[in-house]
């Protein structure tokens, strides 16, 4: 079994607020298509990028910082921590946390795993190298093709306040198909808006985790078992 060893997931709130998280990117046009419609309904959300997709895109880095979005860390690419030698892995951890805040230009305090998965022990050494954990409470399953609007609803189900909900701007792990399975083909900026604006139906305030997470108690896991990311 794999376990997430102090992860952040959620926080403990009756306000109407949650934050929206994408891993993966940053993706070239999925990406921007994305921070357009964040900026057309005012909403914050948090990009967990790449190194690589990072170091090629460093102008969609900056464009996600300066219009007031948070970047947080996904590692050199999306190889499991759970694969590598615990010091290469905290190893290509760090580097790739400086190759990212030298693109952003700001620091990172965010990490979170490929598919949320890690031990105990690389937790602790990770918190002492001041990288939060930042899981998640609610999953899109929009790492496959899909309906927009079975995304939407899929994405709907786990909104709840507090939440932390998992989308992507891109897909790292193709080679992970499952059978009958497909990349993602629908339109990743018009299920964002048709989840934003149902959001904004409901009264709801989408943030950055960062700022949800100042403001407001953590609900942190010792144990929760994780499949995606």
């Amino acid at each position: 079994m794999v376990w997430d060893s102090f992860g952040t997931f959620a926080v403990r709130t009756g306000d109407r607020v949650l934050a929206l998280t994408y891993d993966d990117g940053p993706h070239p046009e999925h990406t921007p298509a994305l921070l357009d419609v964040l900026a057309q309904h005012g909403a914050g959300a948090t990009f967990f990028v790449l190194e690589g997709p990072a170091r090629r895109h460093p102008d969609i880095v900056r464009r996600i910082v300066d219009e007031g979005h948070e970047i947080g860390l996904h590692g050199p690419d999306h190889t499991s921590l759970l694969e590598q030698p615990t010091s290469v892995a905290l190893r290509r951890v760090r580097d790739s946390r400086a190759a990212v805040e030298a693109v952003a230009g700001r620091p990172v305090a965010l990490y979170r795993p490929p598919y949320g998965r890690h031990t105990p022990a690389q937790s602790r050494i990770l918190a002492r190298d001041g990288l939060e954990l930042a899981i998640w409470s609610g999953d899109a399953r929009d790492w496959v093709d899909a309906p927009e609007e079975d995304v939407v609803e899929a994405a709907w189900r786990s909104v709840h306040p507090g939440a932390v909900l998992l989308l992507h701007d891109d897909r790292a792990d193709p080679e992970r198909l499952g059978p009958g399975e497909q990349l993602p083909a629908f339109d990743k900026a018009r299920v964002l808006d048709r989840l934003l604006g149902r959001l904004a139906d409901e009264g709801y305030l989408s943030m950055t985790m960062g700022a949800m997470l100042r403001a407001y108690p953590r609900v942190r896991t010792y144990a929760r078992e994780r499949s995606r990311s």
